[in-house]
């Protein structure tokens, strides 16, 4: 199973967030949606799942990667390149201080989507029925 998983979990074909419903789906279907069984995960499955998508540091490096940030990059890179004009030194301040203010808002972002996963999986958590055997 490990090794299907670089192919989506869903088929963006025919995936519609409005239209999937797994709760209404047959059973066997969503389990071969979801690429697992019955049973559950096996180890191997469940520790190259959890290395997909609980990568941290790349998780954070995909905040630098949306326009606002390239501004932010190329402002940076114009600070060092072209404020040297005239044999003067590479204006420093600048570029530490633009790095800085794009490290700060990938933080915020990345802080910010963590807090939102984790006040979903606590609805969840707590949305999900109990049962007990007596």
């Amino acid at each position: 199973m490990a090794e299907d998983l670089d192919k989506p979990l869903l088929d963006p074909e025919n995936f519609n967030r409005d239209g999937i419903d797994l709760e209404r789906l047959p059973l066997e279907e969503v389990f071969e949606q979801l690429r697992t069984s019955a049973r559950g995960l096996s180890s191997d499955d469940a520790e190259c799942r959890l290395h997909i998508f609980e990568n941290k540091i790349l998780k954070f490096l995909s905040f630098m990667w949306n326009p606002l940030s390239w501004v932010m990059e190329a402002a940076a890179v114009m600070a060092l390149v072209l404020a040297n004009g005239g044999g003067e030194a590479p204006d420093w301040q600048d570029f530490v201080g633009i790095i800085g203010l794009l490290i700060i808002n990938s933080t915020i972002s990345f802080i910010e989507e963590n807090n939102a996963g984790n006040a979903a999986s606590a609805l969840m958590e707590r949305l999900s029925p109990k049962t007990r055997m007596s």
